[in-house]
């Protein structure tokens, strides 16, 4: 309750502050005429960009030109129907593929029917062999080495 009496008390002291600022201004008529706000309120940081227009202020346009919005717009449609033409040729894609493994399947049980069975076999034993022949011993080849025959003692240079 005491927090309201104190809030209470502090609005009527800033409403008579505020009344008594405005009634001290000059004025140049007894009547007030409606002011109008300039057309760009916002100071500008570099003179040779053009300003926001006001409507453009009041709305938040994010853009000044029509055609970068539209241009915008374009992109957007042209990239959604980029999208449904490619969805369009997966499934054109899928449904052809279908269609060759189906038409690969029956040319496959085609070529089954055609195709006459293979001829029987004969198997005709072999005799046994009458004894078994011992193989000979294969001679041992000599062993290759890559050093140079020996030298005989007696060319040697210190017996010389």
């Amino acid at each position: 309750m005491a927090d309201l009496r104190s809030r209470t008390a502090f609005l009527e002291r800033t409403r008579s502050k505020s009344s008594r600022a405005l009634s001290s201004l000059p004025t140049t008529s007894s009547v007030a005429e409606p002011v109008e706000p300039p057309d760009n309120p916002l100071p500008t940081a570099d003179p040779a960009i053009a300003p926001l227009r006001r409507p453009c202020m009041e709305r938040g346009c994010q853009f000044r030109s029509r055609v970068v919005v539209y241009g915008g717009w374009l992109l957007a449609v042209l990239a959604l129907l980029a999208n449904v033409a490619i969805g369009h040729d997966l499934v054109q894609v899928g449904r052809a593929r279908a269609a060759l493994i189906v038409e690969r399947d029956a040319l496959r049980a085609q070529l089954a029917v055609r195709q006459a069975p293979p001829r029987p076999v004969v198997v005709v034993p072999a005799p046994p062999p009458a004894e078994p022949v011992l193989a000979r011993p294969r001679p041992r080849p000599k062993p290759v080495s890559d050093l140079p025959p020996p030298v005989p003692e007696s060319e040697k240079w210190w017996n010389r």
